[in-house]
């Protein structure tokens, strides 16, 4: 069943050449994954990473707050309407006057919460949304925090974060002037309140906005969204992302939009009846230019591919698709298509199986011994490269290199099956043909071309970014069985490399058995 001495004589020919290759092919490992590992692979991915974060941070940061200086405005012009509509109703003392700022607070909280709802009918006064809405024009109005208290009800928000609280909303001297005088409606309307809203949202809207997103629980949820581009607490806070930063970038904003707003305003005639559909269009225009980010600016494939490339997990492919899958199997295979023809077809081809037979060796031990010693030599050289990536993992990291043992585990199981299978090719062809030249032709040949191919297909896989990749060469893929080694399968976390790893040990065993079988029946030339 199995011969000890032929199997120690295949040791003592093809030992010096596994162990040369066995050697190199660790080196080179060791090279590929500490190199790479210290040598800033991941540097490009990062930088490209904080880019689309820094951009599209800056364009939530832009939008937001010409959205709260807008809303604001609104609001305010909206509390004024309601407040001279229920201060008109009765007469003019200290209990009018707060019974109208009460009823025009409750008002605005229900226009607020209807103008949400038309935003998204998602947006019930409970949500967060609809809060915040309420809550950046309650904060610019900054009513009274309770009846008969001067202090504003968000003070507090002002004075932590080291502002000055603004002035009172309703200058009392002031409104008691054109109370008297009857003119409190043309005031509210006039260019001069306009501009004192404007001011006031102008302020009000660069302070809530800061303050809103570096409070920790937004914070948070900013995270939270930005896990696929791998933004820890850490990292977010090297961002600069600060309370001063946000509302220094939110103020020049709203100071941009609002200078050229009122440049574009001018330009238009007020009695034309599509002057609000105008002025609509133009506030709509100047948001998309201002709070436009990179990537939005570019066209949709360019955009998506700048966004793959920042997700990519660059250590895991060179590692795993381009060194276990294609230039780490170069050496074993030169070294399983020499092993596999000297084993049987060499031997044949000079004579020297006659000699094997000849020792009352059966063809089935013969056979299988060389099976065995061909196995078992392909299995010791990734028992190796598994030991040596393992030391070079726990030199790199898993920190640094955004790989799991488990899955350079996979990555040598995969490459070893390659072997196996295209061993099981060339061990079938060796078994097959009496001359040696045609077993190296055809096993030999189909061997080189499955690796030759595979790195074509490299090419035009989901390996290479889209922005680079050669979808055409992608055919390649399907020409070669090394495609089973799914190495981004593994990367990505997902079980479609079981199947594949099933064919490819099965393409090995069929390989070998129906082999074995051609030489134990047919005819040899002794």
């Amino acid at each position: 069943m199995f011969s000890k001495a032929l199997f120690k004589q295949s040791c003592k020919a093809n030992g010096t050449m596994w162990a040369i290759i066995t050697f190199a092919e660790c080196f080179m490992l060791a090279c590929v994954m500490l190199i790479s590992g210290k040598g800033g692979i991941d540097t490009t991915v990062e930088a490209v990473k904080d880019t689309i974060v820094r951009q599209e941070m800056d364009v939530q940061i832009e939008a937001r707050a010409i959205n709260y200086y807008e809303n604001q405005i609104d609001g305010m012009q909206h509390f004024d309407l309601y407040f001279v509509e229920d201060l008109q109703g009765g007469g003019i003392n200290t209990q009018t006057i707060a019974a109208a700022y009460s009823s025009a607070t409750e008002k605005l909280q229900n226009y607020m919460f209807t103008k949400a709802a038309a935003i998204d009918p998602a947006y019930t006064p409970e949500t967060d949304e609809a809060k915040e809405l309420l809550g950046s024009v309650m904060y610019a109005i900054n009513p009274p925090a309770g009846e008969n208290q001067s202090n504003g009800m968000f003070d507090d928000f002002y004075t932590s974060h080291g502002e000055s609280v603004p002035g009172e909303y309703f200058n009392s001297l002031q409104l008691l002037t054109h109370l008297m005088s009857g003119d409190l409606s043309e005031y509210f309307a006039s260019a001069e309140r306009a501009a004192f809203i404007e001011d006031r949202a102008e302020y009000c809207s660069s302070i809530f906005l800061a303050g809103n997103m570096t409070s920790p629980e937004n914070v948070e949820r900013m995270i939270e969204q930005l896990e696929k581009y791998d933004i820890s607490p850490e990292k977010y806070e090297s961002l600069g992302y600060t309370y001063p930063t946000i509302k220094q970038a939110a103020a020049g904003t709203v100071v941009t939009y609002r200078a050229r707003l009122e440049s574009e305003l001018e330009k238009l005639d007020n009695t034309q009846e599509d002057y609000g559909e105008k002025v609509t269009k133009i506030k709509t225009t100047l948001t998309g230019e201002i709070a436009s980010s990179f990537l939005s600016s570019l066209p949709q494939d360019v955009s998506a591919a700048f966004e793959e490339i920042g997700q990519l997990n660059l250590y895991g492919i060179v590692v795993g698709s381009i060194f276990f899958r294609l230039a780490g199997l170069l050496l074993p295979i030169i070294y399983m298509i020499m092993v596999s023809n000297n084993l049987i077809a060499g031997q044949v081809d000079s004579g020297s199986m006659a000699y094997v037979l000849s020792s009352s060796t059966k063809r089935q031990t013969v056979v299988r011994t060389q099976a065995a010693f061909l196995i078992l030599s392909l299995f010791g050289m990734f028992a190796l490269t598994t030991v040596t990536s393992c030391i070079c993992l726990a030199i790199v990291g898993v920190e640094v290199a955004k790989i799991t043992y488990g899955q350079i585990l996979l990555f040598n199981l995969g490459a070893f099956l390659v072997l196996f299978a295209l061993s099981g090719l060339c061990f079938f062809t060796s078994c097959w043909f009496d001359r040696s030249k045609r077993s190296m032709a055809i096993g030999g040949g189909l061997s080189i071309f499955s690796l030759v191919a595979a790195m074509l297909g490299l090419f035009g896989s989901k390996v290479i970014p889209t922005i680079v990749r050669l979808k055409a060469l992608n055919f390649f893929n399907y020409a070669t069985v090394i495609t089973l080694f799914d190495a981004i399968s593994i990367i990505d976390g997902t079980l479609t490399y079981l199947w594949k790893f099933a064919i490819l040990l099965v393409l090995g065993i069929v390989g070998y058995i129906v082999g074995s079988m051609r030489f134990v029946k047919k005819d040899l030339p002794l």
